[in-house]
C-alpha cells in the first residue's frame, strides 16, 4: 500500500488473484463518465461529491477501492478518504487510477448502449 491509503493496480491484481473481496467505487469527474465506455467490473459509480448519496449501496464488509481518472489521483483519495472518515476503515484509492487498472489487464466492463460516447458514434 503507498501511505497507507493508496493501492497499487499490481497489488490489486494480486489480491483479485487470491480471491479478495473487493468493492469498487468509480469516482471519475462527470466529464470523463460521460465520454467513458470501459468501467471496472462491476463498480458503483459514485459522483465524488455525491458519495453521502449512496452510502447504503457500499459494503462495509469488503475492502473498498477507488479509482478516478483524475490526475494525481485527487478524486479517488479525496472519496477514499472520506469513506474512511465515515467508518469505511478498509476503503483505499488506486494510484494512477482506471489507466493503471487497465494497463495490468484487470477485468473491465462496457458502459453500455445509454452512454453518451456510444450515441455520439452512431450520429
Amino acid at each position: 500500500m503507498v501511505n497507507g491509503l493508496g493501492i497499487t493496480a499490481n497489488e490489486l491484481k494480486s489480491r483479485i488473484n487470491r480471491g479478495d473481496q473487493l468493492f469498487f467505487v468509480d469516482a471519475r469527474h462527470h466529464h470523463d463518465w460521460d465520454w467513458a465506455v470501459l468501467k471496472v467490473r462491476g463498480a458503483l459509480r459514485v459522483n465524488d461529491d455525491e458519495v453521502e448519496k449512496h452510502l447504503e449501496q457500499i459494503p462495509r464488509n469488503q475492502t473498498i477501492i477507488v479509482y478516478s481518472t483524475c490526475p494525481g489521483d485527487e478524486r479517488s483519495s479525496h472519496t477514499a478518504t472520506l469513506l474512511q472518515q465515515l467508518g469505511w476503515n478498509d476503503a483505499h484509492f488506486l494510484v494512477g487510477g482506471f489507466d493503471a487498472y487497465c494497463e495490468e489487464g484487470l477485468p473491465v466492463e462496457e458502459l453500455g448502449r445509454g452512454s453518451t460516447t456510444r450515441k455520439i458514434m452512431l450520429l
